[in-house]
């Protein structure tokens, strides 16, 4: 009597009776089902590996940093698109969640997030994160109403620009000796964010305020007061480099070595700072 064997076929993938008793059929209808089974267990192995490449960030709504809306990922920027190429090379699968600046930290403390986009190293901050090597310029300078000031200005003579007015966000700390000189003369005026102080210094309501010098070349550019509002090239303080923050609660502090390789070989080619300008 004619045994009857269920096989995988392993062309189409459905299933098909077999007769007979051949021992040559049933060897053949094995080796089927084992390769088909293989195959499956390379796809779930894939779809692992492929999980545990992909790396979650988060950073603060910031143009031209990151840009997006709050709670959804971010759809461009200088920082994202570091972050990207790192990402490519590393055949990564990266996102970056917008987050006000407060949860972005707090997520990361926490083991939420996998890190933070490059940001300045602080002994706060090393006790829950892990840093790259830097890998982007940053430093504060001054906005300056232009009808205010003629001829050459001495930037880092804080004493000789005392007189004027000063504005600078709410939380931010720039360099305390040049605050101590302003407030010497006048309180230092405050806002929310650099948008109202332009409209502040529009105004006339202040003459000089402090501000991250990529944010300001941004917004002088898309507020459109070009010809009203100029932006220093001199940092105020010390000149600084934002370096990737991983997350310590996460176990990202596995990614540094990666990414460490990449950064310098992004920087040998010149990458970086052409992703930065």
């Amino acid at each position: 009597m004619a045994n009857q064997l269920a096989v995988m076929d392993g062309g189409g993938g459905f299933w098909r009776e077999a007769g007979g008793d051949s021992n040559g059929e049933i060897a053949g209808g094995c080796m089927n089902v084992r390769y088909a089974l293989l195959a499956i267990f390379a796809l779930i192995a894939g779809f692992s590996h492929a999980e545990s490449r992909k790396l979650t960030m988060c950073y603060d709504k910031y143009p031209p940093y990151a840009m997006g809306e709050f709670g959804e990922l971010a759809t461009s920027g200088i920082k994202v698109k570091l972050l990207q190429e790192i990402g490519r090379q590393l055949d990564v699968l990266v996102v970056v969640r917008i987050l006000p600046w407060k949860r972005c930290l707090s997520a990361v403390k926490d083991g939420l997030v996998d890190g933070i986009l490059p940001l300045y190293k602080t002994p706060e901050r090393e006790q829950f994160m892990e840093f790259s090597l830097p890998v982007m310029r940053q430093y504060n300078c001054f906005l300056y109403k232009k009808s205010a000031f003629r001829g050459r200005v001495d930037w880092a003579d804080y004493r000789a620009l005392k007189e004027h007015h000063l504005g600078m966000e709410i939380g931010s700390v720039v360099d305390k000796e040049m605050e101590a000189i302003f407030e010497s003369a006048h309180p230092i005026d405050r806002a929310a964010d650099s948008v109202t102080l332009l409209k502040m210094m529009d105004s006339g309501r202040i003459d000089l305020a402090t501000i991250d010098s990529n944010v300001g070349k941004y917004l002088v550019g898309q507020q459109g007061v070009a010809d009203t509002i100029g932006v220093s090239d001199v940092p105020i303080g010390k000149l600084s480099y934002a370096a990737f923050g991983f997350s310590k609660a996460a176990g990202a502090g596995k990614w540094v070595a990666e990414f460490n390789k990449v950064i310098e070989k992004m920087r040998k080619a010149g990458l970086l700072e052409k992703i930065e300008n």
